[in-house]
């Protein structure tokens, strides 16, 4: 009888063990359905890209609701923009860009670094993150604008700026989402 009485107590563990710690099948799909909600939103850019960018960010399988995606979405973009003002500084360090280059180059520099500031979770509480992140956008662009006139064709400055306006992308198709129910 104790052998029986252990079996029943180490099934009853098991059962427990696998309800606490293995998610519903709800639970399962809520981040899914959230990403798809945002990313059936995303202007140039392909759905798959959306959702592979979103869900290769541990924190999207975490999130409850729209506001969490935005979140995620708002984080991901700001660090990429960071990251790109780094990347136009490192690159102002090079000795083989062009001298003409070198005022836009760090004119990109700071515009990211402003554009930084409006990629905040204050909006999304404020309900100004569409403005934000379009003014981010604006600073994006007055870069583009600057390479453009001094004639900087650098490849992988065409790759960075492609990569930061998939992160844009996603932020603003979530910020819309929560801001437009």
């Amino acid at each position: 009888m104790g052998s029986r009485n252990t079996n029943v107590l180490f099934f009853a563990a098991f059962a427990l063990f696998s309800f606490l710690h293995f998610p519903s099948q709800t639970e399962a799909t809520i981040p899914t359905e959230l990403v798809s909600k945002v990313c059936t939103q995303t202007v140039n850019l392909s759905y798959e890209t959306c959702v592979k960018f979103l869900m290769a960010n541990p924190k999207s399988l975490l999130v409850n609701n729209v506001k969490a995606v935005a979140e995620n979405a708002m984080d991901m973009a700001r660090r990429e923009t960071a990251d790109t003002s780094s990347f136009f500084a490192a690159l102002l360090k090079r000795e083989d860009i062009n001298p003409a280059s070198r005022a836009a180059l760090e004119s990109c520099s700071s515009l990211f670094k402003q554009a930084v500031t409006f990629l905040n979770l204050n909006g999304l509480s404020g309900g100004t993150a569409t403005l934000d992140v379009h003014s981010a956008l604006d600073k994006a662009t007055e870069c583009k604008s600057e390479l453009s006139a001094a004639n900087v064709s650098i490849k992988s400055v065409a790759e960075k700026l492609e990569g930061w306006r998939n992160f844009y992308s996603i932020a603003s198709a979530a910020v819309r989402v929560v801001e437009n129910p």
